[in-house]
C-alpha cells in the first residue's frame, strides 16, 4: 500500500499562474502605455508556452495592436 509520502505529487499552480500572466500581458498589448514590456515578457515565453501563437490569434484586438507596431517601426 502507497502512503501519502510515496503517493504522486500534486501538480502545483504555477502553470496557472504563467497562464494568467501571458493573459495579462496579452490584455496589456492593446495599451501603448504597456504594450512594450507586455511583448518583452510574452517574447521570453514563447519557446515555453506552445499555444502562445492561438492565444494571440483569438485574443480581441491584439493583431490589430501588433500591427499597430509594425507599421510604426516603418514609418
Amino acid at each position: 500500500m502507497h502512503s501519502l509520502a510515496t503517493a504522486a505529487p500534486v501538480p502545483t499552480t504555477l502553470a496557472q499562474v504563467d497562464r494568467e500572466k501571458i493573459y495579462q500581458w496579452i490584455n496589456e498589448l492593446s495599451s501603448p502605455e504597456t504594450r512594450e514590456n507586455a511583448l518583452l515578457e510574452l517574447s521570453k515565453k514563447r519557446e515555453s508556452v506552445p499555444d502562445l501563437a492561438p492565444m494571440l490569434w483569438h485574443s480581441f484586438g491584439t493583431i490589430a495592436a501588433l500591427l499597430q507596431v509594425i507599421v510604426m517601426q516603418v514609418i
